[in-house]
C-alpha cells in the first residue's frame, strides 16, 4: 500500500518524503478503504466518495482531492 501512496504522489507531482517504520505501519490502517474527497468541474463544489478503494484514486482528477482513511479519518494524500 505504500508503495501506491509514492505512485499517487508521483503522479501529481508530490516529492517523497522519508518515512519510519512507525509511519509505514500507520498508512495500513485504512485497509485499503478510503475516503475520497474532490472538486467539481463545472460547479467547484466539494464531493466525497465514501469507501473506495485505493485503485480507484487514479481515476480522480488532482484539483482539490483529498483522500481520508476510512477508519480513523486521518488524511493520506
Amino acid at each position: 500500500m505504500n508503495n501506491l501512496i509514492k505512485k499517487i504522489q508521483s503522479i501529481f507531482g508530490k516529492k517523497e518524503t522519508s518515512e519510519s517504520p512507525a509511519e509505514e505501519e500507520e498508512e495500513l490502517c485504512c485497509e485499503g478503504k478510503v475516503h475520497i474527497a474532490y472538486r467539481g468541474i463545472s460547479d467547484d463544489k466539494m464531493y466525497v466518495s465514501y469507501n473506495r478503494r485505493w485503485d480507484e484514486v487514479k481515476f480522480f482528477k488532482p484539483n482539490g482531492l483529498r483522500v481520508f482513511c476510512n477508519v480513523c479519518r486521518r488524511r493520506l494524500l
